[in-house]
């Protein structure tokens, strides 16, 4: 990646091209990790949504059910009102009243256990979907980096033999005490 240029004792040129790929690589990584991460927090909000609207549907179903054993109690009142003086058919009327009840009542926790079932359903394949996309950002963030810390490996190696190269001059002789390196820059300084 460097190149020594004659006349500068224990300097290097770095192609700018290649310093900008660098450059725009660790950006990529910075930048698709979070937007995989907001997608999982999205599907999380989703289940809760779905959740919210299998209740509000378990309620409406219930509330009608409800409506229907109360307009079904009503009719079988108002027949039994109309035959108030036959002890037969009163007790004949009351008995399909309780039975219209109970077959009410029954088919209202049908549907209220279809519904809870449906919710709970629901919420176990989003719990998995999320869990999925979750594990698939982490996955892709592994990879991208450990292809950077690869790629950084190498360009720290180039740059370690370039320095190393530099600590002898061309008569063999060992490179004057005024280098010093400046922390994780890849600085010199030269005095």
């Amino acid at each position: 990646m460097g190149t020594r240029m004659p006349g500068f004792r224990r300097k290097v040129m770095v192609e700018i091209d290649q310093l900008e790929r660098l450059i725009e690589m660790a950006e990529l990584a910075g930048r698709s990790v979070p937007a995989n991460i907001q997608e999982s927090e999205e599907i999380l909000k989703q289940k809760d949504s779905i959740i919210s609207q299998a209740y509000l549907e378990a309620q409406r179903i219930k509330g009608v059910a409800e409506q229907e054993a109360s307009s079904l109690t009503n009719a079988a009142e108002s027949e039994f009102n109309s035959r108030v003086s036959e002890n037969e058919v009163l007790r004949e009327a009351e008995e399909l009243a309780e039975q219209m009840k109970e077959k009410a009542r029954q088919e209202a926790n049908q549907i209220i256990d279809d519904a809870q079932r449906r919710a709970q359903r629901f919420m176990g394949e989003s719990d998995i979907a999320a869990a999925m996309r979750r594990e698939g950002a982490d996955q892709y963030a592994r990879e991208v980096l450990f292809n950077l810390e690869s790629h950084l490996a190498d360009v720290l190696g180039q740059v370690r033999r370039g320095i190393d190269s530099l600590r002898v001059d061309n008569r063999g002789q060992t490179a004057s005490p005024n280098y010093a390196p400046q922390g994780s820059h890849g600085q010199e300084s030269h005095v």
